[in-house]
């Protein structure tokens, strides 16, 4: 059934006239009509795939039901914005564009999941993979701390069996870390054409060495998008939290240049308890606003890499502010010209986390974790593909922070 695409297709040029005008909305930003017509197309396309797994009415409406559920308890609300780059729709910075072939299998995965809960295997939709060890920051958050700048675990011909093994997994997205990624430009840049088309790249940086003509490259080379970490809108604070003076020029420069390229573009920022205690999460908002970004991902401090040993975790007051601001940014009228704000803490507190079942990170050194912020090595990866294994052992799958798995 070829309809979704089709109708996609005949949203756009019927649409163009709704476009927000507004220089400080997100790139792709769309208006009210557009936006409602592709979420229906999406839901459609929800319900046709369900009948064609689940065959039985009953079930059908039962787990469509519960699919808008999930969705609605995992952004606090009916999410509505929604950005449109080269002919792709995008909600969110860890589901591919649609229409297309990604968007559909993960629709699949996720309604064999829910249909068939113990019987179907688990089915990873994204892959983060860390290139290098090397990296020009010294960030105070950093979880890669123990592994920086040694000698690097990963050859080229690794990355592209490790690509090769989650291609088999039926990964659809790879986000491609550190490290630094850009300071192993080259090879990121063979990995991602080599994924391409059919794995949707990102590249998450500090905006190291992030030029205009390495964006572009990016984007010729079948990049998706890009998240750049700004961990706060006062120039002095971010280059003290980076550790490297001119740190946020580069940032800053990096968001400009991915925009420009064409590349869907988030930024990313650790709130830790001095940057809420100061009040500075509704600023940052702002600070993103002005940067014309799609998406802001706020994540939580853990005591992980250099925060190893360290009250960094936050309070049950930091964490409703976060809630607050995370639904009102994406749900009240008075913020739709705001990018999207991504907190993970949110939808981990309710429905539980979606990394291990999902998602792996595969750290510098090669070791398998079901997240990155939780260290929870199950196995190096290195040996597996210099051995040429296709079959990967079984992962752990379980959250210390949170315990439950969505």
């Amino acid at each position: 059934m070829e309809t979704m695409p089709v109708l996609a297709k005949c949203i756009v040029p019927a649409l163009e006239t709704e476009i927000q005008d507004d220089r400080l909305s997100p790139a792709g930003s769309v208006g009210a009509l557009e936006r409602i017509l592709v979420w229906q197309a999406i839901r459609l396309r929800l319900f046709y795939f369900a009948c064609i797994i689940l065959k039985k009415p009953s079930k059908v409406w039962r787990l469509f039901r519960t699919m808008l559920r999930l969705r609605t308890n995992v952004w606090g609300g009916d999410l509505k914005k929604i950005y449109r780059l080269d002919g792709k729709y995008y909600f969110n910075m860890y589901t591919p564009g649609w229409p297309s072939a990604a968007y559909d299998e993960l629709i699949k995965a996720e309604l064999r999941r829910h249909s068939s809960p113990l019987n179907v295997p688990e089915k990873l939709s994204f892959i983060f993979l860390a290139i290098t060890r090397k990296c020009p920051m010294r960030c105070e958050h950093c979880f890669e701390w123990d592994n920086l700048n040694q000698k690097e675990s990963f050859t080229k011909e690794d990355l592209l069996k490790v690509v090769d093994l989650y291609r088999r997994e039926g990964v659809l997205q790879i986000h491609f870390s550190g490290g630094e990624p850009m300071v192993r430009f080259k090879d990121l840049i063979e990995l991602i054409a080599y994924a391409s088309p059919g794995i949707a790249c990102w590249v998450l940086t500090s905006g190291f060495n992030f030029t205009a003509e390495n964006a572009k490259k990016l984007k010729e080379t079948g990049c998706k998008g890009v998240v750049v970490s700004i961990d706060h809108y006062l120039p002095e604070m971010h280059n003290l939290f980076r550790g490297r003076t001119n740190a946020f020029e580069g940032a800053v420069n990096a968001v400009k240049a991915a925009r420009e390229a064409g590349l869907v573009t988030a930024i990313s920022v650790c709130a830790t308890k001095a940057f809420l205690n100061g009040g500075h999460l509704v600023p940052y908002m702002d600070f993103a606003k002005s940067l014309g970004v799609q998406f802001v991902q706020v994540l939580e401090p853990r005591a992980v890499g250099h925060y190893a040993g360290k009250e960094v975790l936050l309070d049950k007051a930091h964490i409703d502010l976060l809630e607050k601001t995370f639904t009102q940014f994406n749900h009240a009228p008075a913020y739709r010209a705001y990018p999207t704000m991504v907190y993970h803490g949110y939808h981990q507190r309710r429905v539980g986390c979606f990394s291990g079942s999902r998602s792996v990170y595969i750290d510098s050194a090669g070791d398998v974790h079901a997240c990155p912020f939780c260290h929870t090595k199950s196995y190096n990866i290195i040996p597996l593909v210099r051995a040429n294994e296709t079959v990967l052992p079984q992962k752990e799958n379980r959250c210390p922070q949170f315990e439950k798995i969505a």
